[in-house]
């Protein structure tokens, strides 16, 4: 079986979210860098593995598979370890629809519209667009009061156990609380913060996600 390749720069949430999946299952990957920065994800190679130049790609066993959510469910089919996904239609449905609520809403708001300008601009020389985050704060927490009564009172958005949605929020949430906007969003979901506490316990975590 041929090793897994995650083609993506390292700073991608989407990418972390693929690479925490392979960590939680135990399977050895190789990230291959695309600089995001350089622009590389908008060239050829990139584009012949991604049409929409996003991130992250990947590869295993002379398959190429693109879009997170997908690569993820294929981690969690294919190789052997923990499953990520829960075993009722229930529970599974709750995954799938926290997943979904982080591509279509979670993601453009807390980190298109409030990382990205408020930390990535400014780190590359540009000036935040205070405007473009006072319009995503509100979307940002529904974003969190969603996913706060989803999770409800249980440890994980699977229930008992890490699934397939915690990885997937994961990284976005880090990346909000980076900002004062996302810390102050945060104090309003104590519960998520909780979460966010039994996750960064994980090894998985210690070995993808950024310190503090």
């Amino acid at each position: 079986m041929s090793q897994a390749l995650v083609y993506g720069d390292a700073i991608s949430t989407y990418v972390r979210s693929v690479r925490l999946a392979l960590e939680e299952k135990g399977v050895a990957h190789t990230l291959v860098a695309v600089d995001l920065v350089k622009g590389q994800h908008l060239e050829e190679a990139h584009l012949a593995r991604h049409p929409w130049g996003k991130m992250p790609a990947f590869e295993h066993d002379d398959h190429s598979i693109y879009e997170a959510a997908a690569i993820m469910r294929y981690i969690d089919e294919v190789f052997p370890g923990p499953a990520l996904m829960p075993a009722t239609p229930v529970e599974r449905s709750r995954v799938n629809q926290v997943m979904g609520i982080v591509e279509s809403y979670g993601y453009p708001a807390s980190i298109t519209h409030i990382f990205i300008p408020r930390v990535l601009v400014p780190a590359l020389g540009g000036q935040t667009d205070e405007a473009e985050i006072e319009a995503a704060k509100p979307r940002a927490a529904l974003f969190l009061k969603e996913i706060a009564r989803l999770l409800g009172e249980a440890n994980y958005f699977g229930g008992a156990t890490v699934s397939l949605a915690d990885l997937h929020v994961l990284p976005v949430v880090t990346y909000l609380r980076a900002t004062p906007e996302g810390l102050a969003l945060l104090a309003a979901a104590p519960s998520i913060e909780a979460w966010l506490g039994r996750m960064n316990e994980r090894s998985s975590v210690r070995a993808v996600m950024p310190p503090g």
